[in-house]
C-alpha cells in the first residue's frame, strides 16, 4: 500500500486544491502517469503519480481544499485488501461535526429544506454544480436536487439562485468573480508578506542608453532579459539582497535564481531562472521566453517554480513608469523596472538632453537590510545598466 500526499509545490504553499482526478477507482496507473490536477498558487499543475499500482481509494474529492502532507488517496496492488479503517475514522470524525452543526441549523430554521446525501451524511452533488454553486454564493444544503437519488446538478443551483429570496439586493451587482487559486494564493502571500515584513523601497531614475544601444547587437534578447541578466551579475558582488531572514538567522544564498514575473491567463505567475550568474543573456532569454509559453499553456511544473532567490518584476512594457512593490515572501528583495521614457536631463558637461529614463523601484527587508546597506545594491546596480557594454553579459 502506498499513500499519496499532498505535494508541497513552493515555500508559501500550505494548502492545496484537487481541481480533477485523472485516474479512476479500480484504474491501474504507472508511476510517472498524471494522477490529478493540482490547483496551487500559482497555477494549475498535473502531478505525477509517485508509484505504480491500483488506484484503490481516494479520500479526497474534487474542489477540496486540503493542507500539504494530508493523504489524499491510497495506492496498492491489484489484489492487495487495503484497511480503511483509520482513514475513513478521520472521515466519520469530521462529518459528525458537520452533522451537528447542520441539526444545530435546523433547529434554529425550521425553513431550511434537508439537503439530499450519501451514507455517509455528505451532500450528492456533481463536481460542476458544486463549483457552480461557490461561484453564485448558494448554500447547497438548502437545494433541493432533481438528479438521480436526489442528485443535486447545475440546473438545481441556477434555479435556486432564481427565488425571490436572492433577488431582494438593494445595490445592484454587476459581476461577481470567484478568485481562481492563483490569485487568492498571491492575496495570502502578498497579506503575509505585507504585515510581517517591515519593507521600504528605494527609487532611481537609469539612463538606458547603453542597454539599448547593447539591446539592438543581441538577437532575440529584450530589455527585460537584460535585466535580469544584470541583477544576477550585480547580486554577485552583493550577496546581502540574495537572502532571507529564519528565525533570528540571515540565510544568505550562494546560489542566484531569479523570479520572474509573467503575466498569463492565470493571473500573475513567478517561475525562477535558476543559476542566472553562471549563464549568459542568450540563455537567460531562452529560458525566460520558454517559461513564458508554459505559463500561457498553464503548464508551469512544480519546479519552475522553486528556490528563488530575488525577483525581478518588469512592467515597462504595460507603461508603468515606477510603483511599490512587496516583497515575494520568504525573500528579501525585489526589483521593479518601469517603463523606458525620454526625458530631458542635464548631462557631465551641463547640457540638457533628451535622454531614454528608467524608474527603478526595489524593496528591501527592513529587519537585516538597512538603508546603506541597499543604497549600496541599488546604486551598483543603476551604475552596471548606465555603464553596460555586450562584454559584461
Amino acid at each position: 500500500m502506498k499513500e499519496v500526499i499532498m505535494p508541497r509545490l513552493g515555500v508559501t504553499m500550505q494548502a492545496g486544491t484537487i481541481a480533477s482526478w485523472l485516474i479512476e477507482e479500480g484504474e491501474y496507473v504507472e508511476k510517472g502517469d498524471f494522477l490529478f490536477e493540482l490547483e496551487t498558487e500559482k497555477s494549475t499543475v498535473e502531478v505525477e503519480a509517485q508509484e505504480s499500482g491500483v488506484l484503490k481509494k481516494i479520500l479526497i474529492p474534487e474542489d477540496e481544499e486540503v493542507s500539504i502532507n494530508t493523504v489524499i488517496a491510497i495506492i496498492g496492488d491489484e489484489n492487495e485488501e487495503i484497511d480503511l479503517s483509520k482513514y475513513e475514522n478521520k472521515e466519520c470524525t469530521q462529518d459528525s461535526g458537520e452533522n451537528n452543526q447542520a441539526e444545530n441549523q435546523l433547529a434554529t430554521a425550521s425553513q431550511v429544506i434537508e439537503a439530499p446525501s450519501t451514507n455517509d451524511g455528505r451532500v450528492k452533488i456533481v463536481p460542476r454544480a458544486r463549483k457552480l454553486a461557490k461561484e453564485l454564493g448558494v448554500a447547497i444544503d438548502t437545494v433541493v436536487g432533481t438528479g438521480k437519488d436526489g442528485l443535486i446538478t447545475e440546473k438545481d443551483i441556477r434555479s435556486a439562485t432564481a427565488s425571490p429570496a436572492n433577488e431582494s439586493v438593494d445595490l445592484k451587482i454587476k459581476e461577481k468573480i470567484n478568485l481562481n487559486n492563483v490569485k487568492k494564493k498571491m492575496s495570502e502571500n502578498m497579506l503575509n508578506s505585507w504585515r510581517n515584513i517591515p519593507q521600504f523601497t528605494q527609487v532611481v531614475s537609469v539612463n538606458m542608453e547603453n542597454v539599448l544601444k547593447v539591446k539592438k547587437e543581441l538577437d532575440g534578447v529584450t530589455i527585460n532579459d537584460i535585466l535580469v541578466k544584470t541583477v544576477g551579475n550585480t547580486v554577485s558582488e552583493y550577496p546581502i539582497v540574495n537572502s532571507k531572514l529564519e528565525g533570528n538567522e540571515v540565510l544568505v544564498y550562494e546560489d542566484i535564481n531569479i523570479s520572474v514575473a509573467i503575466n498569463s491567463e492565470q493571473g500573475l505567475v513567478v517561475p525562477v531562472v535558476k543559476h542566472v550568474e553562471k549563464k549568459s543573456v542568450n540563455e537567460v532569454s531562452k529560458e525566460v521566453k520558454a517559461l513564458g509559453k508554459k505559463a500561457q499553456n498553464n503548464e508551469l511544473s512544480v519546479n519552475d517554480f522553486a528556490h528563488g532567490t530575488i525577483t525581478v518584476s518588469n512592467l515597462g512594457s504595460l507603461g508603468i513608469e515606477t510603483g511599490t512593490p512587496i516583497i515575494n515572501m520568504p525573500q528579501s528583495t525585489l526589483v521593479f523596472a518601469g517603463a523606458i521614457i525620454k526625458k530631458p536631463v542635464v548631462n557631465e558637461h551641463d547640457e540638457i538632453v533628451v535622454a531614454p529614463i528608467m524608474k527603478l523601484s526595489i524593496s528591501y527587508d527592513h529587519r537585516f537590510i538597512d538603508g546603506v546597506a541597499a543604497a549600496e545594491f541599488t546604486n551598483r546596480l543603476k551604475n552596471a545598466l548606465e555603464t553596460l557594454t555586450i562584454e559584461h553579459l
